[in-house]
């Protein structure tokens, strides 16, 4: 069975300026806030038990047991342990395959916004003669081309940055 690891304060800081970091990146955006408090926990931690994931977070016991599941669901953490009492120890198999994940959600957003905007431009191209010359057309017409045409571009890059990731968890 795995230990779960006490940090030592310092260490303890320096995982919260992590934690933080984290909670405002990018790639974790748009996810639930308690779904992805306990995965950064299991990014810095690696072994969890529910009860440590209780004194981390606060949260209740069932919205952690939920919020395992599918961490369990989605092949990121595994059972490895449980103690005479009963505690089951949790294990991320891999961190950076937890970034892996966020990636191909960033690219499912970002392509479901490419969808949008795409739509958006050509309502924009076919109503143009009429709209052009209100006000505001120039800025929209610009910022909604600028979207459409950087959109695959990003898409490029997340699929590089995946590829990357790919290769240093075959490490």
């Amino acid at each position: 069975m795995n230990t779960i690891e006490e940090f030592d304060a310092e260490i303890e800081t320096i995982e919260k300026d992590i934690f933080k970091f984290l909670m405002s990146y990018s790639l974790f955006i748009g996810q639930k806030a308690t779904f992805i408090t306990i995965k950064i926990y299991f990014i810095t931690r690696k072994s969890l038990t529910q009860e440590k994931l209780k004194e981390l977070t606060g949260f209740s016991r069932g919205t952690i047991s939920q919020e395992i599941q599918k961490l369990i669901s989605m092949d990121l953490i595994e059972k490895t342990g449980v103690s005479n009492t009963g505690e089951i120890t949790y294990t991320m198999k891999n961190p950076v395959i937890a970034f892996i994940h966020s990636f191909r959600d960033l690219t499912s957003d970002i392509s479901k916004f490419a969808n949008k905007i795409n739509a958006v431009k050509e309502d924009i191209e076919m109503e143009k003669e009429e709209i052009e010359n209100l006000h505001g057309f120039d800025r929209v017409y610009q910022l909604v081309n600028t979207l459409a045409n950087s959109i695959p571009f990003s898409l490029e890059l997340i699929k590089m940055i995946e590829k990357e990731l790919a290769k240093y968890q075959e490490e």
